[in-house]
């Protein structure tokens, strides 16, 4: 016969029912050595995520371009209109490439860059808060250097936001040094008197694998002194400074390699008849094209040997080589030489 309660006993609430068993369930993880306090440790089966390889600098370098893509249009940089499109690209593919690779959202830039409206041409922007003195002759009586623009000013701020990239996964390093290639072009094009921060050359561990880099700036620059010497004299002394500049990047190429750089052909031939100034013009744009496109290809080997190094001078090989094709009709785009 079942127990009845006696009458006149009151039986226990739903709210008694429901403390009496948070009761036991505290109880029994303080017996499993779990404290419910403020500050207690984590739960060891829950562990803290781990941060990928690069990812402070890589999420130094997406606020950068991040930053870029909503500065507003400098007037007194032809090219800035160009750029910020290029930036939003840019932000958008690395902001997707980290959460893809697990860091959280609230720990990335906020917000979709949009487009900007230009600043006043009769306002210009400082580049920074501090008072400068006004620029006077140096002594030898050669003008200072002009301050840059706000546009290179950003460029350049892109370009310092790269160091530390190189730990980053591998898959992922020929795009950071791509979007460091774009902003070191930018600085090229921003006109006489700028240049972009210079690093003493490193030392390759696999030089070797800047042989085929080496051998496409040389038939490049081949091709670029046949197309100039089939041109007007205006043409020829105008596309000068850039073969220059392809010189040197082969001096550099060669240096980076040592005794391993193959010699020189002492002739090329040309893809195609050069008789006409039309002619010449497109063997300069093709002969830039391809050794843009040569760049792309190279540029997970070269950092897949020796991410140290090719972080200190491919981008600023591949904004001389960007910039360039730029001078020549090849569009400057997001990630040169790869898109």
């Amino acid at each position: 016969m079942r127990e009845v309660t006696p009458p006149g006993t009151p039986s226990p609430s739903r709210r008694v029912v429901a403390l009496g068993a948070l009761g036991v369930a505290v109880a029994s993880l303080t017996g499993c050595g779990i404290r419910l306090e403020d500050d207690a440790p984590h739960v060891p089966l829950v562990p803290d995520r781990s941060p990928i390889p690069g990812e402070q600098a890589l999420l130094h370098l997406l606020s950068a371009v991040h930053a870029a893509a909503l500065a507003p249009v400098d007037p007194r940089t032809p090219l800035s209109p160009l750029l910020a499109p290029l930036h939003r690209t840019q932000a958008t593919v690395l902001h997707d490439a980290l959460r893809q690779r697990g860091v959280p959202e609230d720990e990335l830039p906020s917000g979709t860059p949009t487009p900007t409206p230009s600043l006043t041409s009769s306002a210009p922007p400082q580049a920074s808060t501090t008072t400068a003195s006004s620029p006077t002759p140096s002594s030898t009586g050669s003008p200072p250097p002009p301050p840059p623009t706000q546009a290179v000013a950003i460029e350049e701020t892109i370009i310092s936001a790269g160091a530390g990239c190189a730990e980053a996964a591998e898959d992922l390093r020929p795009t950071v040094v791509a979007i460091l290639g774009q902003a070191h072009a930018a600085v090229d094009l921003a006109g006489p008197g700028f240049s972009a921060p210079t690093t003493a050359p490193p030392t390759w561990s696999t030089p070797e694998v800047l042989v085929p880099l080496l051998e496409a700036v040389r038939t490049s620059t081949y091709d670029l002194q046949v197309a100039a010497a089939r041109s007007s004299r205006s043409v020829r002394d105008e596309w000068a400074v850039g073969i220059g500049r392809l010189e040197r990047l082969t001096a550099e190429l060669v240096a980076a390699i040592g005794d391993g750089a193959p010699a020189p052909d002492l002739g090329r031939p040309l893809p195609h008849p050069v008789t006409t100034a039309a002619e010449a013009a497109t063997l300069a744009t093709e002969a830039l094209s391809t050794v843009l496109s040569t760049f792309g290809r190279t540029l997970r080997s070269l950092t897949d040997a020796d991410p140290e190094a090719a972080f200190a001078v491919v981008p600023g090989w591949l904004g001389t080589v960007a910039a360039q094709a730029r001078r020549h009709g090849v569009p400057l785009t997001a990630f040169p030489g790869l898109a």
